[in-house]
């Protein structure tokens, strides 16, 4: 994710950043083709589950990526020496994807292996293109075909190692190294608990307990690096590599010239402020490295050891480094990165550091990436060992490639095609024909209006502006009403952030903010009422987050008026993958309200007049802060419930009284669509365990039936290797029977539907 709120600079007046069309370096950036929108998950085959038991059939779906291209952090990125078409990039919350050059797209590696999609970093044997190691989640994963499967091994199984591939200095590394002249040697620098090894390619590992430092957390050990040559002689033969440089935050760089048996800190370099970030090794044996002062007082640089001697090659001061890279055919040829990045931040030297060019970027960008796309997180940067004048790198909103790095200026395509890795906040598909049948909220750059699902969109609700919309929907009664919630970050980041909340009569064409809202309100939760008022505007209720008190608004939010009885604390933080708040979706005088964590756990309200006034109806309801609440379409006074863990609940006389549905054993969410052919009521999706099969379920019938459901019929649209990632939210499309969105905590949006 794109955080903290520092790393964000907007473009200075008067300075123009180049997006031309047409690109000539890139065949697409965004292909077209049929390659271009395959399966997300090509490398694991979709196929019905046999497995299912007689009560839950199965139905084969096909299962895509919503196409927006980016939308989270690229930390860092690596191609193959011997294979140079094998490129991997790994990401803070969207797992590892790797590219398919002849498809011109990503294919997303780690969908079968939940929870561990915050990579703390990635390594490749240089002598052995199927392996593939990455460390994540407390463990190294490692790979022998390129990632279409892998095995995990906990670094310290008693005592977990802990990791961050969300934290601070996520993008220094890589901390995870194969030895190049011995592939099972391993080693990993950790953020707390000093440098571990593995002598038989990943297997065990063991802590160095003779490396000096631990590092200043909560960087930690920030890269190691294996040299190939010692001092410049060629290449060693024996067993492992007796050349190891370590980065240390706090203290500098330390150097094993026995095979880690015994570390010295190389002295003469970069003071103890100027933490190292990232590193390479040329092959003449020569160390380059960035450095990183601080946010407030920049003054990192780039330095080169060589001969047992530090040079301070930096190419501008008063500015902190990160990326770089090497030409692997040329020792002295070399490109670095600042941090945070800019359009004037990037630099190429051909003599070793002697002397720098500033490189002017012209970029082919996404049509919703901002201007100020450039200013921004920057991650890693790697040269192709086959081309060297191709360049990749990535940034905040993505990848990045020029195919002739000595062009003035370079120009750079945006290849990212099935890279998705943005968080969803909400996800509405109003029954609009024509508009668009899906609307996204989500982390860091507002959300979409999706008027393809093949194609990335062209703007954001805000043009380009940096900010969260945490709740979305819409009128019944007129679908092209919409109404967000959201926020953009003040002075202190999301702890204090600002109201970006707004109202939209022309299916989110045009927007306008909401007006006088009430004192500290931003972000949470809001409900439109299914029916318009005599002004030609429907009821808004709106839950924002943290302390404050819902308001309701009668005049499309130029005025709020606080209501009755509704509790207040529904939604306590940005990242909650909840929803407490719906209307009826037939009668607008009806709203509903879950309240978590009070004394007599989860507590259902109710208003019956347009939400003026609330009145607690249900108490020791299954209480947690994952939950969701949702009126089903077409019925009135049908609202169900989700709490993570139980299972779903529903019911039929506005929130009276609940029973369990029959068969659900727990429901993380769930969502309604169109109703089956034939058939008057709407479907209904749940992704939870039902019959204790897990998985994503469709039915046709539920909704028809009454009390538990409990002769509703299930169908399986999930496989067992295909898990959807880090489910957060689920919508049924309201236009097309069977389609059903997923939005997921970093891996972008899902849509399924039956082949």
């Amino acid at each position: 994710m794109l955080s903290p709120s520092w790393l964000y600079r907007h473009k200075p007046a008067g300075l123009a950043i180049a997006l031309i069309t047409g690109l000539s370096s890139c065949a697409h950036a965004y292909p077209l083709s049929d390659c271009a929108s395959s399966e997300v998950f090509s490398s694991r085959a979709l196929a019905q589950n046999l497995s299912a038991p007689v009560s839950v059939q199965s139905e084969s779906y096909s299962w895509r990526n919503v196409a927006i291209a980016g939308m989270g952090f690229v930390t860092g990125i690596a191609i193959h020496p011997l294979a140079p078409d094998l490129v991997y990039a790994r990401t803070d919350v969207g797992g590892i994807y790797r590219w398919q050059a002849e498809a011109e797209a990503w294919v997303q590696l780690l969908d079968g292996e939940r929870n561990l999609y915050s990579i703390e970093s990635l390594a490749l044997d240089p002598n052995e293109p199927n392996y593939l190691y990455a460390a994540a989640g407390g463990s190294i994963l490692k790979s022998t075909d390129r990632g279409e499967s892998w095995q995990m091994v906990p670094l310290r199984p008693e005592n977990p190692v802990a990791m961050d591939g969300n934290g601070d200095w996520r993008w220094a590394g890589e901390r995870l190294a194969v030895d190049p002249n011995n592939g099972e040697v391993i080693y990993f620098g950790s953020r707390s608990d000093g440098l571990f090894k593995s002598q038989n390619g990943g297997v065990t590992w063991e802590q160095v307990t003779h490396f000096p430092s631990t590092g200043v957390p909560p960087g930690g050990l920030s890269f190691v690096k294996i040299s190939s040559a010692v001092e410049g002689d060629g290449p060693v033969s024996d067993l492992s590599t007796p050349s190891i440089y370590v980065g240390v935050m706090g203290e500098g760089v330390y150097h094993s010239d026995d095979g880690g048996q015994q570390w010295t800190l190389l002295a003469g370099g970069p003071d103890a402020l100027q933490n190292p970030q990232q590193a390479a090794i040329a092959g003449n044996g020569s160390l380059y490295i960035t450095t990183f002062t601080s946010a407030d007082a920049p003054n990192g640089g780039v330095w080169r050891y060589w001969q047992g001697a530090w040079q301070n090659i930096t190419p501008q001061p008063g500015q902190n480094y990160s990326a770089i890279a090497l030409d692997p055919q040329v020792p002295d040829r070399l490109v670095v990165a600042t941090y945070p990045f800019s359009p004037e931040g990037l630099y190429r030297t051909t003599d070793g550091g002697q002397t720098w060019r500033q490189l002017t970027l012209q970029v082919d960008a996404i049509d919703w990436w901002p201007d100020w796309h450039l200013y921004t997180l920057m991650g890693g940067l790697a040269v192709n060992p086959r081309q060297p004048n191709q360049v990749w790198l990535t940034t905040g909103f993505g990848v990045m490639r020029t195919e002739d790095i000595t062009a003035q200026p370079a120009r750079w395509c945006t290849p990212m095609a099935n890279l998705e890795e943005l968080v969803v906040f909400s996800l509405r598909s109003p029954p609009s024909n024509p508009g668009a049948n899906l609307f996204s909220g989500v982390a860091d750059m507002d959300g979409f209006h999706h008027q393809s699902l093949t194609e990335p969109p062209k703007t954001t609700y805000d043009r380009g502006r940096f900010g969260d919309t945490t709740g979305l929907d819409f009128a019944e009664a007129d679908p092209n009403i919409l109404v967000r919630v959201g926020s953009s970050p003040g002075s202190g980041g999301r702890l204090d952030g600002e109201n970006r909340s707004a109202y939209s009569a022309d299916n989110g064409a045009i927007w306008s903010t909401f007006a006088n809202v009430p004192a500290g309100a931003f972000n949470g939760k809001v409900a439109v009422s299914a029916t318009l008022q005599p002004n030609g505007k429907p009821v808004i209720v709106w839950a924002p987050q943290g302390d404050v008190y819902p308001h309701r608004s009668l005049d499309g939010g130029q005025t709020w008026q606080r209501v009755e009885g509704a509790p207040n604390r529904t939604t306590l933080q940005v990242w909650f993958p909840n929803q407490s708040l719906a209307s009826d979706r037939v009668n607008g005088n009806l709203f509903y309200l879950f309240k978590y964590g009070e004394a007599t756990g989860g507590s259902f309200y109710r208003s019956v007049n347009g939400g003026a006034s609330w009145q607690r109806t249900v108490t020791n309801l299954p209480d947690y802060w994952i939950h969701k609440v949702e009126a089903a379409p077409a019925l009135e006074g049908e609202v169900w419930l989700s709490v993570q863990d139980h299972s779903l609940y529903r019911s039929s006389d506005a929130g009276s009284t609940f029973v369990p549905v029959a068969q659900v054993d727990t429901a993380l969410t769930f969502g309604f669509g169109q109703a089956a052919p034939g058939r008057a009521n709407p479907t209904l999706f749940v992704y939870g365990v039902i019959d204790a099969v897990e998985g994503l379920f469709r039915s046709d019938d539920a909704t028809s039936l009454p009390g538990d459901a409990a002769k509703a019929t299930w169908v399986k649209v999930s496989t067992d290797r295909q898990v959807l990632s880090n489910i957060t939210y689920l919508e049924g499309d309201r236009g097309q029977f069977g389609r059903v969105y997923v939005g997921t905590g970093g891996r972008g949006i899902f849509y399924g539907q039956p082949n």
